[in-house]
């Protein structure tokens, strides 16, 4: 039997969403994709900005601010993904002081949890403030990408998180690489988990493209008091079209046996899955539906999660 992980605990974690609107409108994202060649395209030879203009007026992009601090007092801020347009990021990263954190050297690293252009695409707007900045990227990171973080002018060391290997970034804090492949030839996404004191473990995604339940159940396997689960926030991928089926009406039904606290869902998600979720009695954290969220039934933009 695996000896559970001890990742040490954290007293409290604040999450900021900067922005959760990956893009404006999802028929435009998805009518760019099948006019490049479908969803097996290599998503770098779309011209989306910042490589083209190609509707640079629909994209936005995904980004949040985690702010840790571990039962000794000592603390930490990571960013986690880094938006699309940067000009979007640019405007959001202002609006909520992310840019004079960077400046300041107050952000210790960025996490990108996978790949995709809206979480990814935007780094930029991160590294003209803080260009050495340390980057963990997932496992099955493309060499497209490696080499657009250089031409960004990016400084610092590049970490590769290896699938199912946790690496303990701060007291309290690890994050962990799952395989996965999905459209665009995206493959292997980063997940957070944190330990908070008292409380259970918090987890934090980008879009959860290994599935919200095959995420949680990690985190009871792999993690000391990981069976506690008090709070996930991200995308969590159920109904990002807004379709819906039984199978996804079974990942609901499942949620709920999860004991969990705080569901503060965003970006992939889905309105329909919120919605299901609030029928059935789920603890979601709703937002304000302000600074370019499309609803306030997400956790949305300068909206903040506070936990511990």
């Amino acid at each position: 039997m695996t000896t559970a992980l001890d990742i040490g605990t954290l007293k409290r974690l604040r999450i900021l969403c900067i922005s959760e609107t990956g893009w404006v409108d999802t028929t435009t994202v998805f009518e760019d994709i099948r006019a490049a060649g479908g969803p097996e395209t290599d998503q770098y030879e779309i011209p989306w900005p910042p490589f083209g203009s190609l509707h640079a007026d629909n994209a936005a992009g995904f980004s949040a601010l985690l702010e840790a601090e571990a039962t000794d007092g000592s603390a930490c801020r990571l960013l986690f993904d880094t938006g699309w347009n940067p000009a979007w990021m640019d405007r959001r990263f202002a609006e909520e002081g992310i840019d004079r954190l960077l400046q300041d050297g107050q952000i210790q690293a960025l996490i990108v949890s996978h790949e995709h252009f809206d979480h990814f695409w935007g780094i930029g707007s991160t590294l003209r403030h803080c260009p050495d900045l340390t980057i963990y990227v997932p496992q099955g990171f493309h060499t497209a990408g490696y080499d657009f973080i250089r031409q960004q002018g990016h400084t610092g060391e590049v970490v590769t998180v290896p699938t199912e290997q946790p690496l303990v970034l701060f007291p309290g804090l690890a994050l962990a690489c799952f395989p996965m492949s999905t459209l665009l030839r995206v493959q292997g996404e980063n997940v957070l988990y944190a330990n908070l004191q008292n409380q259970g473990m918090a987890m934090v995604t980008g879009c959860g493209h290994g599935g919200v339940l095959n995420l949680l159940d990690y985190a009871r396997r792999t993690f000391r008091g990981g069976e506690r689960m008090h709070a996930i926030y991200g995308g969590l991928h159920i109904s990002p079209l807004e379709d819906w089926d039984e199978s996804r009406e079974q990942v609901v039904d499942a949620l709920s046996g999860y004991g969990i606290a705080k569901v503060a869902c965003n970006h992939c998600t889905g309105h329909t899955a919120v919605e299901k979720m609030l029928e059935r009695g789920l603890p979601v954290v709703q937002g304000t539906g302000r600074n370019g969220s499309q609803t306030n039934l997400y956790v949305g933009n300068g909206d903040s999660l506070e936990l511990g």
